[in-house]
């Protein structure tokens, strides 16, 4: 089951009967982990979610089932009502100041992409990306434990954005072949796994049905990326990914400034950019888990 993290609830003074209202309240120390009914990686409109809120000043936690009901305008986040029918924003912008109108809401699906719940196998078992911190071991694809020294962050705007460059590539469990990915993977379009001995980039792999462009997204979502000591390939959802590696500049990235500022030598494979590039092997490989 995927995970969104916030770190701010607002209350609206709203009790349902529109999808308008303005900032009531914000409820201090409210940390959320919002986690979905379905196991798809993507809460719709409608849909029933479970949350565990955190006091970040005491630790403690209470939980609570909440009904999505879709993205808040202008606003980062997302509107979800009660059992009572209070509407509240899930939100990490934690500026919006009490009395702000809410102009409406989107009524559409909120992917769970790279944001929280993509599983990286450590050697204590798998644990959610955006969980990881410097120092903290995870496996690579050759069965050593190595220490994270950066978990990149990247906030990606859909606004005038080019969807072919910056929306996720939905890989469904199994479409690899041997049950790989183990969950729906979502990867960024230039992101390389690692099948037949190439670093085959997410792009050249879609397919429209197994594999394919998730382009309804909302207006800002987050990427997250591992860098190591060096370019290696760690487990993601069972299949061997590329970490980071600093042919692109690390400013791109919202906490660059945390970034160690050794540069990295890339892996000495082929490197799959393009569908036209990808061999007939693998090909033929996507289309038997297609048609299975």
């Amino acid at each position: 089951m995927a995970t969104y993290q916030t770190a701010y609830l607002y209350v609206l003074d709203e009790n349902g009967n529109s999808n308008t209202g303005k900032i009531d309240e914000i409820v201090n120390n409210s940390e959320a982990n919002s986690t979905e009914s379905v196991d798809n990686s993507i809460v719709s409109v409608g849909e029933t979610f479970s949350v565990v809120f955190t006091n970040t000043t005491t630790g403690s936690t209470y939980d609570g089932t909440y009904t999505y009901l879709g993205h808040a305008t202008p606003f980062s986040g997302f509107v979800a009502s009660d059992s009572d029918g209070v509407y509240y924003l899930f939100s990490n912008d934690p500026s919006i100041p009490v009395g702000t109108t809410l102009n409406g809401f989107t009524a559409e699906a909120i992917p769970v992409c790279f944001l929280a719940g993509t599983m990286i196998a450590t050697p204590s078992g798998e644990v959610a990306i955006e969980t990881l911190h410097a120092g903290d071991l995870v496996l690579t694809a050759d069965g050593s434990t190595k220490p994270v020294r950066w978990l990149a962050r990247q906030t990606v705007s859909t606004i005038f954005a080019d969807p072919m460059k910056v929306c996720p590539i939905r890989i469904t469990a199994g479409a690899l072949g041997g049950d790989l990915p183990a969950r729906d993977l979502c990867v960024s379009n230039d992101h390389a796994l690692l099948i037949d001995g190439m670093l085959v980039q997410a792009g050249a792999l879609v397919n429209g049905t197994t594999i394919m462009r998730h382009a309804d997204m909302p207006q800002t979502f987050v990427y997250y990326h591992v860098e190591l000591e060096d370019h290696s390939l760690i487990l993601v959802e069972g299949v061997p990914a590329e970490t980071y590696v600093d042919n692109v500049t690390r400013r791109r990235f919202d906490n660059w400034q945390e970034a160690p500022e050794a540069s990295i030598a890339e892996l000495d494979m082929p490197r799959v950019k393009s569908a036209r590039q990808l061999p007939a092997s693998i090909r033929a490989r996507l289309a038997e888990r297609e048609a299975a």
